[in-house]
């Protein structure tokens, strides 16, 4: 998550949670080890994305993969949070070279998904995602990783907030968005549609985790 994130977010978040809350906020796994895709090596997205976006500032419509058998789906409270995207779901919307993620988890409910590559800040493709005291969540994630270069927040109705960078560290374009009391960020490589890419797979994961957001 955002360079080393994944180890950064933990610690802050351990702490953030403590001094707002007290408890119940997500943490990233403190005993987890290193995330490594197949390969160990970045793969870089195709150069295209489908003809349906229609600006920056517009949501790729994705359609849906022949076969569908590596798309992700609905998961309820308590399920695997890397389920919600699959990599047809990355290719669908012009993201190539994504395999099943290798995971991260704690008993906490807060999921590190990485599809390609390392991690999402190293040119990768990653899924992190939240369930409980999203809004410190939220806080410590867009710190970490200067996702309010852009709101995004009225192109996904009924969000509490949303946001993006196209040019983070490592080349990593990012969203970031809280719903109730369901928190994630999707990282990808940079490209000149990634906002699109973004903003449409943010779209299929609030479809598929509504029941995480209360």
């Amino acid at each position: 998550m955002f360079g080393n994130g994944r180890h950064l977010v933990a610690a802050i978040l351990v702490a953030s949670v403590a001094a707002a809350c007290g408890s119940g906020g997500p943490a990233a796994s403190q005993t987890a080890g290193p995330i490594s895709a197949p390969g160990s090596q970045a793969q870089v997205p195709a150069s295209t994305v489908p003809t349906s976006e229609v600006t920056g500032t517009t949501a790729v419509a994705i359609p849906t993969p022949s076969g569908g058998t590596d798309l992700g789906g609905t998961v309820a409270s308590g399920g695997d949070l890397c389920g919600l995207l699959g990599p047809g779901d990355f290719s669908a919307a012009g993201i190539a070279g994504t395999s099943a993620p290798v995971e991260n988890f704690d008993d906490a409910g807060n999921y590190f998904c990485v599809y390609a590559g390392d991690s999402g800040s190293t040119g990768g493709v990653e899924l992190d995602a939240f369930v409980g005291d999203p809004a410190a969540t939220y806080k410590q994630v867009t710190a970490g990783a200067g996702i309010v270069a852009s709101d995004a927040t009225a192109e996904l109705p009924g969000v509490d907030q949303a946001g993006t960078v196209l040019n983070g560290a490592g080349g990593m374009a990012a969203i970031a968005v809280r719903e109730g009391q369901f928190c994630f960020d999707i990282e990808t490589p940079t490209t000149s549609g990634a906002r699109g890419q973004l903003l449409a797979l943010a779209t299929l994961v609030l479809q598929r985790g509504s029941g995480l957001t209360s």
